[in-house]
C-alpha cells in the first residue's frame, strides 16, 4: 500500500487549518508522488489531493490509492467521497472534471468562494494614544 497517514501537515497543504483533517502521504517505489487531506463531513469524506508528479505509473498508483480511500470511506460509514479543489488565484479548471472522470468521480458541481481579510481587534492596552483606523 502506498498511502501512509502522518501526524505532520505536508508542506503542499500548509494553507489548510491545523485541525479537522487527516494527512496522507502518497508514495510509489519509495518516492512521494503526492499528498492528500481527508476530513469527515457528515455522510461524505472530503478529499483534497495534490500531486508532485504525473505519468502512467503515478496514475496506476493513484488508482490503487483511491481503492484504499474507498475502503476507508466504507469503514467510516460514508456514502461518497467529495473531492474539493482550491485555487486561490480564482481560476476555474476544466481539467478537474476530466481528471476526476478517470478515477470514477461522476457527480460534478462548481463551488466558488470569496474571502476578505480583516484586522483583529486590538488587545486591551495596545495602541494607547493612537487613533483607531
Amino acid at each position: 500500500m502506498s498511502v501512509r497517514e502522518t501526524t505532520e501537515k505536508p508542506r503542499p497543504l500548509a494553507h489548510f487549518p491545523d485541525s479537522g483533517y487527516r494527512w496522507l502521504v502518497l508514495r510509489r517505489r519509495g518516492r512521494t508522488y503526492g499528498h492528500a487531506a481527508i476530513a469527515d463531513r457528515g455522510e461524505d469524506l472530503e478529499l483534497h489531493l495534490t500531486l508532485a508528479r504525473w505519468g502512467p505509473a503515478t496514475r496506476r498508483a493513484l488508482r490503487n490509492d483511491l481503492e484504499w480511500l474507498k475502503e476507508e470511506a466504507r469503514r467510516l460509514g460514508k456514502r461518497r467521497i467529495l473531492g474539493v479543489r482550491i485555487d486561490n488565484r480564482g481560476e476555474f479548471s476544466p481539467e478537474l472534471f476530466r481528471f476526476a472522470g478517470l478515477f470514477g468521480f461522476t457527480e460534478r458541481c462548481v463551488l466558488q468562494t470569496i474571502a476578505m481579510k480583516i484586522r483583529p481587534l486590538p488587545t486591551p492596552g495596545e495602541g494607547k494614544g493612537e487613533k483607531n483606523q
